[in-house]
């Protein structure tokens, strides 16, 4: 089944900008970011990134670092144990008994039902499954994207391929190719194939925090079949890694990994908060204690989801409805990453491309929300946590283009224009 078919082909009226119609061509815009994403990004590539033998960057860590749990952690849990897995220290031992030598800190964060589902990577050599992980996963990322572009998937890979969020997901060997194809599939299917879109709603649990946003909005939309479908696939995760693995990691996963990673916000210190793009790294980063930070996480989030789910209600557009999503997630949940913005870059990508009349104040700020993963890092090192006014104005773009006017729809493609 195609998830082209599930939204309508929106045709541009005569007289619109040649980027918004099917002959779309690599243009002034298209280099410009191509150029500012290259040139953020390298800094940071020659800083933490680059290899520097034995399979290992300059840091100290393997190549494609967070990948390192994905590998390395059903291996632990298979072979020493949960009692090892949910251990800080001992985990940490575990990773370098498996490399051979010491590497830097690293904690399992996945829910327990995510193990069998990686298990079949940790059986690779390292190299080849970072191979199919990253690459793998980017193409089913690509496709999904791709499959709302017809007549400009070569424009619209480019962007892909070079938006700040995909290399730092590729160089940091990140989930968020696997969470944003989940997010953005279901969000295509969510009209058309409800039980279908649950099920990727339900898988998304791997990442709960990156999946906020969605109940209360599928709560507006009525969406019942949808979250019907989502709760039983979250039901059955759960219930088949209680029945592999018992109730105990289960408590070790809320007590110690829940915990920890509570506790990274409560700390804000490290390597990790300079990718933090959510409103409680932002009032951190400016100073604010832990628990002022966190109230104005609420006080920013309310509105957010009113304001998405009032949108959501008002266009059936799917293309524009994830935009919408996409952008409240991160202003919504406190622990947001800039690898986490993966689903967003693919939406900006459909809102480039959709037929809207030339606008400078528009480009700007698709090209901010674009360029934020990057720029969040360069500025969140300097003390300026700005990245959720950035994304703020993303998400007040998207709604307003949600209840704006309705752009014409034309027929639906075809089965030929679909392949």
């Amino acid at each position: 089944m195609s998830i082209t078919a599930d939204v309508p082909r929106v045709d541009a009226p005569r007289g619109w900008p040649p980027h918004a119609r099917g002959g779309v061509g690599f243009d002034a815009r298209a280099l410009i970011c191509l150029v500012a994403s290259l040139a953020l990004l390298w800094p940071f590539v020659t800083a933490f990134y680059w290899p520097a033998g034995d399979g290992l960057d300059v840091t100290g860590h393997p190549i494609g670092r967070d990948f390192i749990n994905v590998w390395v952690g059903p291996q632990v849990a298979f072979g020493e144990g949960f009692a090892t897995l949910f251990d800080l220290d001992a985990y940490h031992a575990a990773l370098g008994t498996v490399f051979g030598h010491p590497l830097p800190f690293h904690n399992w964060g996945y829910p327990l039902f995510t193990l069998p589902a990686f298990w079949p990577l940790a059986q690779l050599p390292y190299a080849a499954a970072l191979a199919i992980w990253t690459f793998g996963l980017f193409a089913v990322f690509a496709g999904v994207t791709l499959s709302q572009l017809p007549g400009q998937r070569a424009f619209g890979l480019i962007m892909l391929a070079l938006a700040p969020a995909c290399l730092i997901n590729a160089i940091g060997g990140q989930n968020g190719f696997l969470s944003a194809a989940l997010f953005l599939g279901g969000i295509l299917w969510l009209d058309r194939r409800p039980v279908a879109a649950g099920v990727l709603f339900g898988l998304l649990t791997f990442k709960p925090h990156l999946g906020v946003v969605l109940p209360f909005a599928l709560l507006a939309l009525g969406a019942w079949r949808v979250i019907a479908s989502a709760t039983v696939t979250t039901i059955v995760l759960v219930a088949g890694s209680v029945a592999l693995f018992g109730l105990e990691p289960w408590r070790q996963y809320i007590e110690v990994t829940s915990a920890y990673q509570v506790l990274l916000l409560e700390r804000f210190h490290g390597f990790y908060i300079s990718m933090m793009v959510s409103g409680v790294a932002s009032a951190r980063a400016f100073g604010v204690s832990y628990s002022a930070a966190l109230m104005a996480q609420v006080m920013l989030a309310v509105p957010v989801i009113a304001a998405a789910c009032w949108a959501v209600r008002h266009t059936s557009d799917a293309r524009a409805r994830a935009l919408v999503l996409a952008s409240a997630t991160p202003l919504v949940t406190p622990y947001a990453f800039n690898y986490d913005l993966t689903a967003l870059a693919a939406a900006l990508v459909w809102a480039a491309c959709r037929p809207a009349p030339r606008s400078i104040g528009r480009d700007a700020i698709l090209f901010l929300g674009w360029i934020t993963p990057i720029l969040a890092m360069h500025l969140n090192i300097r003390g300026l946590g700005l990245a959720p006014f950035a994304l703020l104005a993303v998400f007040v773009l998207s709604v307003r283009e949600a209840i704006g006017p309705a752009v014409p729809v034309a027929r639906p493609a075809t089965r030929t224009e679909m392949a």
